[in-house]
């Protein structure tokens, strides 16, 4: 695949048929997907989600945009079912990475987020969506936010699959792109360091360094293109006075009926 810079290996961590049916990651796998986080920023595990239901999730997706565009939607969609289902608010993939990665106590608010790429739109800017903690330091220090994603579509070229630069967490930003919104990386030194478009199959689980520099592709294909966003933090960076969308409250009907596990994690959010 040509890359703008050298060709590079998507960063797939490669698990058993036996942890599919399971839906349980080995000890082993832990460790190489926290390995693999660590060092290139992400990792990716392919088709862990059951197709079938990532279609349907994909329908009701459709359905929260366009009540969103007709202004139909009295209650936040995403947090009622399908949008809450286990797989994605407490993936069993991903949350052992996680957790190996950022301790046992991380949190999340809700509702999670999409990213949407519509036919026609034009490519993003290479940014990170969070910066380095003490970006005065010299070096990177170990993560401390963290986004899954989930494609509900398969991610091609094409439909512009997210292009990704590995490494580029531990990168230190110089004064002036600490300061722009997004940490925006110049292209002509984008340009230097390899990249590759996220390219992967519908029911894929992504976890992410949010410092990683990415962008958005232009989507050729006739279709739209979702992916989940769910994103959790270390304990230290809760802040009672985030932004409104993090104090929905979660219905008590969806709240009783996630795991013990699972509150731990929202266990910030407002609930009935």
């Amino acid at each position: 695949m040509k890359t703008t810079g050298k060709t590079v290996n998507i960063p797939k961590l490669e698990i058993s048929s036996q942890e599919r049916a399971e839906n349980k990651l080995t000890p082993e796998s832990v460790d190489a997907g926290a390995r693999l986080l660590r060092e290139t920023g992400l990792v990716v595990i392919e088709s862990v989600l059951p197709r079938d239901w990532i279609a349907e999730l994909n329908i009701a997706m459709e359905d929260v945009l366009s009540n969103e565009e007709s202004g139909h939607e009295s209650e936040h969609p995403m947090l009622k079912m399908p949008f809450m289902d286990p797989r994605i608010v407490d993936n069993p993939f991903a949350m052992p990475i996680l957790k190996a990665a950022m301790g046992e106590k991380i949190f999340a608010y809700l509702p999670y987020g999409c990213n949407t790429t519509r036919p026609g739109g034009d490519i993003q800017w290479i940014h990170r969506d969070s910066g380095q903690l003490f970006p005065e330091l010299p070096f990177a220090l170990p993560v401390s936010t963290i986004v899954v994603n989930i494609p509900l579509v398969d991610f091609t070229v094409e439909n512009g699959a997210t292009e990704v630069w590995p490494g580029s967490h531990l990168i230190i930003d110089d004064p002036a792109v600490r300061n722009s919104p997004y940490n925006v990386c110049d292209e002509e030194r984008a340009a230097q360091l390899p990249s590759f478009q996220l390219e992967m199959p519908a029911g894929s689980v992504v976890v992410r360094d949010m410092r990683c520099w990415h962008r958005a592709m232009p989507n050729r294909s006739q279709t739209i293109r979702h992916m989940l966003a769910l994103v959790y933090f270390r304990r230290f960076h809760h802040s009672p006075d985030a932004p409104g969308i993090f104090r929905s409250r979660v219905p008590a009907e969806i709240w009783n009926n996630m795991s013990e596990e699972a509150q731990e994690v929202y266990r910030f959010q407002t609930h009935d």
